[in-house]
């Protein structure tokens, strides 16, 4: 079957009109948010936050489905497997939260500063910065807030889960903090349930560039995505953080695997 014929149809009048709401929604949101920031409005900025994230799901055609629900333990920290961008802005409107995402995105127009503002932790993958991220994280549990991480340290290709690198999971260790599970599991594009030749118009894999994966991303009528919440799982029940990251990969994995059949999906 080509590419092609599993497919629903493209627009590129959708996809421009959803490129440009994509851009002039961070834009709106900015002002509104920088100020509440300077006033340390901390609960109004993040409900603003979270609304931008919402907002954005719309923009981008994203059907959720959520299974199960966020723990009310505070803190606690979500992991989740990573296969594309738009899993930030499902994990935003899912609940008010703090991500980790990588330094580079900090000099992004526009976007970059808007993280600042959304309180998240740039992370840069070198040992040397470990010491610095993980006492900005700590200090954001310390809060009671929700912080979110994708352990794989990389986006796959939505069909698989790749190993889950267990010095994310150190913060768990050193405060035997609550860690649940997600799963994320992309579907369909429109109607159409995902397979091998299509995966990669939802997972950000291979060499296109983020605006020209937006824009193709944007033709289509629909993507859906089903968000699992997992059991709540302790370092203790464990023994240390390898093992914890073995556990919580495996989770993730087996509930994966159930969506995607479950929805048709064939990889």
């Amino acid at each position: 079957m080509s590419t092609s014929q599993a497919l629903p149809p493209r627009s590129n009048l959708r996809a421009a009109l959803r490129l440009l709401a994509f851009i002039l929604l961070p834009l709106v949101f900015f002002l509104p948010v920088l100020a509440l920031w300077f006033l340390r409005f901390e609960g109004l900025r993040s409900r603003l936050v979270h609304l931008f994230y919402r907002c954005a799901c719309v923009v981008c055609g994203v059907r959720l489905n959520v299974e199960g629900q966020v723990s009310n333990l505070r803190p606690l920290m979500l992991v989740a497997n990573h296969s594309s961008y738009l899993d930030i802005f499902i994990f935003g409107a899912l609940t008010r939260l703090s991500f980790t995402p990588k330094k580079e995105i900090r000099s992004w127009p526009i976007i970059g500063f808007f993280c600042v503002l959304a309180d998240c932790v740039f992370i840069e993958r070198k040992p040397a910065d470990i010491q610095r991220a993980q006492a900005e994280m700590a200090a954001r549990l310390q809060k009671g807030k929700v912080l979110v991480l994708f352990p794989e340290g990389t986006t796959g290709d939505g069909f698989e889960v790749k190993a889950f690198k267990s010095g994310f999971l150190s913060l768990a260790e050193a405060y035997d903090l609550p860690l649940q599970p997600v799963t994320l599991a992309y579907t369909h594009i429109g109607r159409q349930p995902l397979s091998a030749e299509t995966r990669e118009h939802v997972a950000w894999i291979g060499e296109a560039t983020l605006v020209d994966h937006l824009f193709r991303l944007f033709s289509f009528p629909s993507i859906t995505v089903t968000a699992h919440f997992h059991e709540v799982e302790r370092i203790g029940e464990h023994g240390d953080r390898k093992a914890l990251a073995v556990a919580c990969k495996e989770t993730i994995e087996t509930g994966l695997k159930r969506l995607l059949e479950e929805n048709g999906v064939t990889g």
